[in-house]
């Protein structure tokens, strides 16, 4: 039976509509498929009311080819109210004039959801601070002039003091990253932005304090990355649901009436962070997901003697996830400490993120004192823990010492999931290595006979992700694409 193209054969205005929902770039490729669809994009772009200028669309374009597509596409649409308006640039310093009127051209029709992301470029991995030098875009005025936002996010733009929200209202969601924002703006958004409900704010390196403290505030989520010169963070939110801290710990840190908090997640790794994590642990023990780095577990085992007869209690605990930066003797004696001194006596799924590469077992970190048969958990056990998943899972000795544990302890456990690095360049035997991990966790002790064991390659899926699997992924330092070349 000969093919036939059926979706072609629709009207044109169907046509049109199915563009509409394609990232642009996509759609102006549809081009070259046949007659019927030379030009639709066209006029699917002259009625759009989501413009994407993203990663995508950037892909392959010089900084001037990508600013000249851009003031052309922008002069096709003729929609007189615009849904969505997203830019990702570099070097925007050489084209400000550009990009403050494509800022215009989306405030001007209204505009609801707005991403300004000039974050394009090379980061230095320790810090994640730009290596070109280039101050942030400045923000024009036009910007605050638009009542009609509910979702703003800008990376690497900085705002004139002082700061006028006042058409800001509707404003539900916000995030800043890499600004000249400071706690006096800070709390102008706070204030002026009665509506907000999501705040995130990422290396923000003029806010010498976070305080999140409004009376009324109707924040749910907060999210605080890499704002490495605040000494204090504080918050009194009533009605937060969700909190996410990245970089090291604050000096000072405050929590009341965050009754309402669900989940939560503190990491630390590679930010040098040496401060207490027990009052910060106290202050979420009523949460149900939860998860931590290394640096918590190493700071838990400095200080284990003072918890012999203080534990902190994680009695609403359900989802627990670890990302550990390696699995040496000493970080392996960390996570045996860890639920000798935190009790979660309902936790239901746990999550590991092990690291890819196994590193030398004798090289300790922070002065660990090592322990690797697991004392005072003889009578230890995870009474309603079903779901087990550890990733990057190599079958080294420690990470055998891990799961045996786990095994031993899981009285009522369901299904453990161990999922193999990604290999970039496979060669032919993973298969083979499969079959042999296989083998090897089969032969440990069960302390619940029924419970399944899936072994997979890495992308495979398998139904168990946890909660925090995004917020995990977000958090990389690493440049997403280069800088764009100016000619």
């Amino acid at each position: 039976m000969p093919w036939e193209d059926r979706i072609s054969c629709l009207p044109d205005s169907v046509l049109q509509s199915i563009l509409a929902m394609m990232p642009l770039k996509s759609a102006i490729r549809t081009d070259v498929l046949s007659q019927k669809w030379r030009n639709l994009w066209k006029y699917s772009l002259s009625s759009a009311t989501k413009l994407d200028f993203g990663e995508d669309f950037a892909n392959n374009l010089s900084a001037k080819e990508f600013v000249e597509t851009v003031n052309r596409y922008l002069l096709m649409n003729d929609s007189k109210k615009l849904e969505r308006f997203h830019l990702f640039f570099c070097p925007f310093d050489l084209f400000a004039s550009d990009i403050e009127r494509w800022i215009r051209f989306a405030t001007g029709k209204g505009v609801r959801y707005l991403d300004i992301d000039l974050s394009q470029g090379f980061r230095n991995p320790v810090d994640g601070e730009f290596t070109d030098g280039r101050i942030p875009f400045e923000l024009p005025s036009s910007l605050f002039d638009c009542d009609s936002l509910i979702d703003l996010s800008l990376s690497r733009c900085n705002v004139i003091s002082p700061l006028n929200l006042r058409n800001f209202g509707g404003l539900q969601s916000l995030s800043i990253s890499h600004s000249n924002i400071n706690e006096e703006m800070l709390q102008s958004i706070l204030t002026e932005c009665s509506l907000l409900e999501i705040l995130s704010l990422r290396s923000c390196q003029h806010l010498g304090a976070i305080s999140i403290t409004v009376p009324d505030l109707k924040l749910k989520r907060l999210t605080i990355g890499d704002c490495l010169t605040a000494d204090l963070l504080e918050i009194d939110a009533p009605k937060l649901q969700s909190f996410h801290y990245f970089g090291g710990l604050c000096f000072d840190t405050n929590f009341t009436n965050i009754s309402s908090l669900e989940d939560a997640s503190i990491y630390s790794i590679g930010r040098n962070s040496e401060l207490d994590y027990t009052n910060l642990l106290t202050d979420l023990s009523h949460i149900q997901i939860l998860t931590l780095c290394t640096a918590t577990l190493v700071h838990l085992n400095q200080n284990e003697e003072n918890y012999v007869d203080d534990i902190i209690e994680l009695q609403n605990l359900q989802e627990l996830q670890f990302l550990m930066t390696a699995m040496s003797d000493g970080y392996l004696t960390c996570f045996y400490t860890f639920f000798s001194i935190c009790s979660s006596p309902f936790l239901e799924k746990l999550f590991i993120q092990l690291p890819i590469h196994v590193e030398d077992p004798n090289e300790e970190k922070y002065g660990v004192r090592v322990r690797l048969n697991p004392a005072g958990l003889d009578n230890f056990t995870f009474d309603h823990l079903k779901v087990i998943k550890v990733t990057n899972f190599k079958g080294s000795t420690n990470e055998m010492r891990m799961v045996s544990f786990l095994l031993q302890k899981a009285a009522v456990l369901e299904t453990l999931v161990l999922v193999l690095p990604f290999v970039k360049v496979g060669n032919g035997k993973e298969r083979l290595v499969l079959s042999i991990l296989r083998g090897q966790v089969l032969l440990l002790r069960k302390a619940a006979p029924s419970a399944q064991i899936i072994l997979h390659e890495f992308g495979e899926e398998d139904g168990f992700n946890p909660t925090h699997l995004e917020i995990y992924n977000d958090y990389s330092c690493l440049p997403i694409i280069p800088c764009m070349v100016a000619a």
